[in-house]
C-alpha cells in the first residue's frame, strides 16, 4: 500500500467518524429539547393544552438511543448511571452517550493507529502485529472508566472543599426557623453557579424528596452520590438526631465546626508534606542548572590557564 493510498483511508476514516460524532451530537440535542417540550409545554401546545407528540424523527432517534438497544441490560445500565452522576453527568442519556462513545473510541483508536503506523507494522511479525492491536483494543476499553474515575476523584476533592460552606448555610436556615426539608430547598438556591455539581445532587435529592421519598433515604442517596465519608456521618448524624429528638440546629453547628477543623487540618497537612515533594524537582532541574552557572566560569578560567603553559 503506497503513501498516497494509506493518506487517502486514513482521512477517510477521520471523516467517517467526525460525521458520526456530530451526527449523534445533534440527535442528542434535539431530543433534549423534544423533552424539554413535552415537560414544560414551551413550544406548540395544542387546544387541549397538551403538547404534541414527537414526530417520527424523534420517537426513531428516541429508540435508537436506548440503552439497551445497544446491548446494556438493566444492572448495568443502573451502575453506569450512578458512576456517571457521581462524575457528574446528570444527563437523561449520559449512559447511552457514554457506551456509543465508548464503543467508537474502541474501534476508532485502534483502527486509526493501524493506519498511521501501516508502514511500521508491515515489517513486524504477525504475532507483533496482534500484540500492537490487542494493546490498543484493551487502552480504548479502559481508557473511558479510567477518565469517569479521574473525574470522579476531582469532584470528590471538590465536594469535600465546598461540603463545610454547605453545612453553614444549612445551620443558618434550620436557625432562621426553617425545617430540615425547607432548609436543604433553600440552600438549593443560595449555592448559585460556583458548586453546580452539588447544586445538582441537592436538586436530585429534592425531587426525589418531592416524588414520595423518605427524607433520610433521599439524604443516604445524596450521600452515595457524592461519596464521602463527611457526607456520610452527615447523614447518620441527623439520622441520629430526628429519632432521638435532639436539637439538629446544635448538632449542626458541632458538626460545621468539626469539618471546618478537618478542612483545615488537610491545609495544613499539605502544606507541611511541600517541601518534600520539592526535593525532586530541585535535585533535578534547579541544581544542576545553579551548579552549570556557579562552575562555568571557574572551569572556562582553568582552561585559558593551562592554554598558558
Amino acid at each position: 500500500m503506497s503513501n498516497q493510498t494509506l493518506l487517502y483511508w486514513t482521512i477517510l476514516g477521520l471523516i467517517f467518524a467526525c460525521v458520526t460524532l456530530l451526527s449523534f451530537g445533534s440527535a442528542t440535542i434535539v431530543l433534549r429539547r423534544g423533552r424539554l417540550r413535552q415537560r414544560f409545554g414551551a413550544v406548540g401546545v395544542g387546544a387541549a393544552g397538551t403538547a404534541p407528540p414527537p414526530s417520527s424523527l424523534g420517537r426513531t432517534i428516541q429508540a435508537k438511543l436506548e440503552p439497551s438497544k445497544i446491548g446494556v441490560d438493566v444492572e448495568e445500565q443502573r451502575r453506569l448511571r450512578i458512576e456517571l452522576i457521581k462524575a457528574g453527568y446528570f444527563s437523561q442519556d449520559a449512559v447511552a452517550i457514554f457506551t456509543i462513545s465508548r464503543l467508537l473510541i474502541v474501534i476508532a483508536f485502534p483502527a486509526t493507529l493501524y493506519l498511521a503506523t501501516f508502514s511500521t507494522l508491515s515489517q513486524w511479525a504477525p504475532l507483533e502485529k496482534f500484540g500492537v492491536l490487542a494493546g490498543a483494543f484493551v487502552l480504548a476499553y479502559y481508557l473511558p472508566k479510567a477518565y469517569i474515575d479521574r473525574r470522579q476523584r476531582i469532584l470528590q476533592e471538590r465536594y469535600r472543599l465546598t461540603f463545610p460552606d454547605f453545612l453553614d448555610l444549612l445551620v443558618v436556615c434550620v436557625d432562621a426557623g426553617l425545617s430540615l426539608e425547607a432548609a436543604l430547598e433553600r440552600v438549593t438556591t443560595e449555592l448559585g453557579s460556583k458548586q453546580p455539581e452539588l447544586r445538582a445532587n441537592l436538586a436530585l435529592m429534592a425531587g426525589e424528596t418531592r416524588a414520595g421519598r423518605g427524607t433520610i433515604e433521599a439524604l443516604h442517596g445524596f450521600a452515595g452520590r457524592l461519596n464521602l465519608d463527611e457526607a456520610r456521618s452527615f447523614v447518620t448524624l441527623l439520622q441520629q438526631s430526628l429519632e432521638l429528638g435532639t436539637d439538629i440546629s446544635q448538632a449542626l453547628t458541632t458538626y460545621s465546626e468539626e469539618m471546618r477543623d478537618k478542612r483545615m487540618s488537610r491545609a495544613e497537612q499539605k502544606a507541611y508534606a511541600l517541601p518534600v515533594k520539592l526535593v525532586l524537582p530541585l535535585g533535578l532541574f534547579i541544581f544542576p542548572v545553579i551548579m552549570i552557572i556557579i562552575m562555568t566560569p571557574v572551569i572556562i578560567r582553568l582552561l585559558q590557564v593551562a592554554d598558558k603553559f
